[in-house]
C-alpha cells in the first residue's frame, strides 16, 4: 500500500526516526496522526474566527488509572471556543483507549509513571509534528495534565524546537520524588517499587530552548503531585528559561478544568 501524502512528508521531517508512520485511513474516522508506534487518536476543536497565523493547543491528559480519559477533548473544546484565532486538539495518548472506544496504538503501561519512555515521547513528537503540517499554525502550544505534563515536559527537554509554550498541569517533573511519594501513598501496590524506563523532566532541563516559554501551575491542596514538586521544578527550569511562570492556586490534583487555568491559558496564548 502507497503511503498518503502527509505520511511521506512526515518521514522527511522526522530525523529521530527509524520507523515508517502507520496508515489510518483504515480507522472509524479521520481524527488519526500516524506515527511509529501506530495510530493515536485525537479530536480537533477551531474557534469560529481561524486566519492563517493560528494557535495549535494540543492536550494530554493524565495516566488515568482507573478511568478512560476523555477530559482532554473537554478541555481542548473549551480552548477552542473560548479563544479567538485558536484550534485545540485532545490527543489519546499510546495505549490508552477514551469513553468513545477509540484506542490509540501502543503501549499504555500501569499508570506508575512507567510510560514517559523515549518510544512513547517520540511518538507524541511526531503526532504533533503531524498536526503542524496538517493546520500550518504560527505557534504551537502544548498543554499537559499530570502524566501528561511530565510527558509535556519531557518533549520540551529532548525536542526544545517543537513548540513555542508549555503548560505543566499538576506535574510530577521529578520522578523519581514523586514515585516514591505514590508508593508511601500506596504502599499495597508493588509496582511503584518496579524499575521504570521513564525519562524524568528534571533530567532534561538544561537541554530546554532558553527562549521557551513556560507555565508551571499546580493545586494548593494537591496530594498527589505535591506543589513542592512543581515549585521546584520551576526554580530550576526558570534558570535555564527566564520565561518560566509558577502558578499555585486553590484546589487539588483534578485542577485541570478550573477557571484559573483558563485565564493562564488566554495569557498563554496571547504571548508573542
Amino acid at each position: 500500500m502507497l503511503l498518503c501524502p502527509v505520511c511521506i512528508m512526515l518521514l522527511c521531517v522526522l530525523p529521530n526516526s527509524c520507523a515508517v508512520p502507520a496508515i489510518c485511513t483504515d480507522r472509524d474516522d479521520t481524527q488519526w496522526a500516524p506515527t511509529g508506534l501506530g495510530c493515536l487518536h485525537y479530536y480537533a476543536y477551531k474557534n469560529a474566527h481561524l486566519t492563517d497565523s493560528s494557535t495549535l493547543v494540543v492536550v494530554l491528559h493524565g495516566d488515568a488509572p482507573f478511568v478512560r480519559p476523555g477530559y482532554q477533548y473537554k478541555l481542548a473544546k473549551r480552548i477552542a471556543e473560548e479563544n479567538s484565532n485558536t484550534l485545540a486538539v485532545g490527543l489519546l495518548r499510546p495505549g490508552y483507549t477514551d469513553d468513545d472506544q477509540h484506542r490509540s496504538d501502543g503501549v499504555r503501561g500501569h499508570a506508575t509513571g512507567d510510560n514517559y519512555t523515549p518510544e512513547v515521547l517520540l511518538g507524541i513528537e511526531e503526532a504533533i509534528l503531524f498536526l503542524q503540517l496538517r493546520y500550518h499554525p504560527a505557534k504551537t502550544l502544548l498543554l499537559g495534565h499530570s502524566g501528561g505534563a511530565a510527558i509535556a515536559a519531557d518533549l520540551i527537554g529532548i525536542y526544545p524546537n517543537l513548540v513555542q509554550g508549555a503548560a505543566l498541569v499538576s506535574c510530577p517533573c521529578d520522578l523519581e520524588t514523586w514515585r516514591k511519594h505514590m508508593q508511601w501513598r500506596q504502599f499495597y501496590n508493588p509496582l511503584w517499587s518496579f524499575p521504570v524506563r521513564s525519562i524524568s523532566p528534571k533530567d532534561v532541563i538544561s537541554s530546554v530552548n532558553k527562549s521557551q516559554k513556560v507555565l508551571v501551575f499546580c493545586g494548593l491542596q494537591d496530594d498527589i503531585t505535591p506543589p513542592r514538586l512543581s515549585r521546584e521544578y520551576a526554580q530550576m527550569l526558570s534558570r535555564q528559561s527566564p520565561a518560566t511562570n509558577l502558578v499555585l492556586a486553590p484546589g487539588g490534583h483534578e485542577i485541570f478544568n478550573d477557571d484559573s487555568l483558563f485565564v493562564e491559558i488566554r495569557k498563554m496564548i496571547q504571548w508573542k
